[in-house]
C-alpha cells in the first residue's frame, strides 16, 4: 500500500503541536490491516488527546481524555487534516 503523500507533513505538524509518538511499535490498522499505525499523544492538566495514524493508508482516529486522564472517549468526527490546519 502506498503511504499518503503528505505523511511527513502530518507528522511534522503533530510534533509542532506538541504531540509525541508514545509507542515505538507499529500496530495493526483496522482499515487496511497493515502493521503501520503510529500512536501520537499529548496530555496536560486539562486532559489530552491520542491520535492513531496509519502510515500505510493514512487513516486517523482520535480519542480525547478529560482532566485526570481517567476516561477516554472516541472522537467520531475527527479529521486529522482539519485538526492540523
Amino acid at each position: 500500500m502506498t503511504p499518503p503523500a503528505d505523511l511527513d507533513e502530518l507528522e511534522r505538524k503533530l510534533r509542532k503541536r506538541g504531540f509525541a509518538q508514545t509507542d515505538t511499535l507499529l500496530h495493526e490498522c483496522s482499515e487496511c490491516h497493515e502493521r503501520a499505525v503510529a500512536i501520537w499523544a499529548i496530555s496536560g492538566r486539562g486532559g489530552g488527546r491520542d491520535i492513531r495514524l496509519c502510515r500505510a493508508c493514512g487513516d486517523a482516529k482520535s480519542w480525547r481524555s478529560v482532566s485526570g486522564l481517567e476516561q477516554r472517549e472516541a472522537d467520531p468526527t475527527f479529521d486529522l487534516r482539519k485538526f492540523l490546519a
